[in-house]
């Protein structure tokens, strides 16, 4: 059965941005966090939000596991025992995937493109934030998916991103030709596997029977 692929908007107010998780990234311990830094981290959130332009895309598609710790994609059959461990976590194999890519757009690449001028502790403090704002869109989405899943009477697995454990970063390749979210999303893929904008995911997730 052919499903569409679905684009999804948000908007950047609605996004929950923990400080403490933009600390994280930036490498603080939580016990060690004070208020000063929960005030510098929020103080940049205004100016941030004001360049997010949050969107996802997604589909689902039918893969089969197959010997070996390989699995046969739309996209051609990968190898990765990671992975299939991963699609093999209930009792039943899944048999399907939600693929989907999201971002918070490239303004957002230019905002820290723009701070690394003027100040790279500006610009380090905005990458987290934008990290922490694109897992949430992530974050939205997967419980999104989570509940059409679960309207069926299935679950999903944990999400996977190409370039965990051994998944290569190259299946990019195959899930950017599969989703085109250049189209729905104006996200690219270059050739040396970076995305353009930078703060954006893809990832894959099982769909198992309950």
């Amino acid at each position: 059965m052919a499903f569409p692929i679905v684009k999804k908007t948000y908007k950047a107010e609605d996004l929950e941005i923990d400080p403490y998780e933009v600390l994280r990234y930036l490498g603080y311990k939580k016990e060690l966090v004070t208020a000063d830094d929960l005030a510098q981290v929020e103080g940049f959130f205004s100016e941030a939000r004001s360049c997010m332009k949050p969107a996802a895309c997604w589909g689902r598609f039918e893969v089969e596991l197959l010997p070996e710790n390989k699995i046969s994609f739309p996209y051609g059959e990968v190898y990765s025992a990671d992975l299939t461990k991963n699609l093999k976590g209930g009792k039943v194999p899944c048999y399907e995937i939600f693929l989907f890519a999201a971002t918070i757009g490239l303004e957002y690449d230019r905002l820290v493109q723009r701070a690394r001028i003027s100040s790279m502790a500006k610009a380090s403090f905005l990458n987290a934030i934008g990290a922490a704002a694109v897992e949430n869109v992530c974050d939205q989405l997967n419980e999104e998916l989570r509940q059409l899943a679960a309207s069926e009477g299935k679950l999903l697995r944990p999400r996977y991103s190409a370039g965990y454990g051994d998944y290569s970063l190259e299946n990019q390749r195959g899930i950017f030709d599969l989703l085109t979210p250049a189209k729905y999303i104006g996200l690219t893929l270059k050739d040396n596997l970076i995305m353009v904008p930078e703060k954006s995911v893809t990832a894959v997730i099982g769909i198992g029977a309950e």
